[in-house]
């Protein structure tokens, strides 16, 4: 136990002693609606767990010493685009590996103007966060609904009651731990 308050540790576990707090009071706070349920924990990360994800990647970046003002107008951006590119026959799948694509390059892009150009990444990441954000204005000013039988069958698959985007988070948090521990590009990450 005394390790785990020490170190590299000691934001994750005060993170989660937070959260586990905050949880608490919650289920305090709101018991005659029965907040203290396993469906109700579950969908706290199901229906958070784009949040999480950001997050992941968030956490390299700012341990690289960087940082990213754009993540959140990208998931808007892309969200709201692969609604309309679904609405308008697209099979998700491709919506989804175009839009991973197409955000990877223009995170890669911001990347390549703060090295070659040597600009603070807060001012690039700023610029794109507005560009992105008003590209999602482009392709809709509207909320877009998302009707197709694969989003439907992936949205209701619960295995064991949990949702498919609560295991997605899990198993990606578990993949980027061990990036982080035990890779050669994890190391980096921290030397840096």
């Amino acid at each position: 136990m005394r390790r785990l308050w020490r170190g590299q540790n000691l934001p994750l576990a005060a993170t989660t002693a937070v959260a586990a707090l905050l949880y608490a009071l919650a289920c305090i706070r709101y018991r005659e609606s029965n907040f203290f349920s396993w469906p109700v924990f579950v969908n706290f990360f199901g229906d958070n767990a784009f949040l999480g994800l950001a997050a992941l990647g968030e956490t390299f970046v700012i341990l690289a010493g960087g940082i990213d003002l754009s993540v959140g107008a990208v998931i808007g951006c892309t969200s709201i685009a692969a609604a309309r590119l679904i609405g308008l026959g697209w099979h998700p799948l491709a919506v989804f590996v175009l839009l991973l694509a197409l955000g990877g390059l223009f995170g890669a892009a911001m990347g390549v103007v703060i090295h070659r150009f040597r600009l603070p990444p807060f001012l690039i990441t700023l610029a794109g966060m507005f560009l992105v954000r008003g590209l999602g204005f482009v392709v809709s000013l509207q909320s877009v609904p998302i009707r197709h039988a694969l989003y439907d069958t992936l949205s209701d698959f619960r295995p064991g009651g949990v949702p498919v985007t609560a295991l997605t988070f899990a198993a990606l948090l578990l993949v980027a731990w061990q990036v982080a521990r035990s890779t050669r590009f994890g190391r980096a990450i921290y030397a840096v």
